[in-house]
């Protein structure tokens, strides 16, 4: 799930791909609160994964964020 996570933090919401990293958190990559309900928007359009912008902006690391999607997958 975390190069899902990255591919669309790099296309979708125009971050650097070399500030990706699991360690980073949403502070460090530049996501704001906006970008962060734009990245809740896109998980479940394009994805079904259903996660609010709070439980995102809660979630410490890009790691955290890509464990969180594991766990919301459909089927998963």
């Amino acid at each position: 799930m975390y190069d899902v996570l990255k591919d669309i933090l790099v296309a979708d919401l125009q971050v650097r791909e070399e500030d990706v990293v699991p360690t980073a958190t949403r502070e460090e990559v530049g996501l704001d609160s906006l970008a962060v309900l734009e990245l809740a928007t896109a998980l479940n359009e394009r994805l079904g994964i259903e996660v609010h912008d709070y439980e995102l902006l809660d979630a410490g690391t890009l790691a955290d964020v890509a464990r969180l999607m594991a766990e919301r997958r459909p089927g998963g």
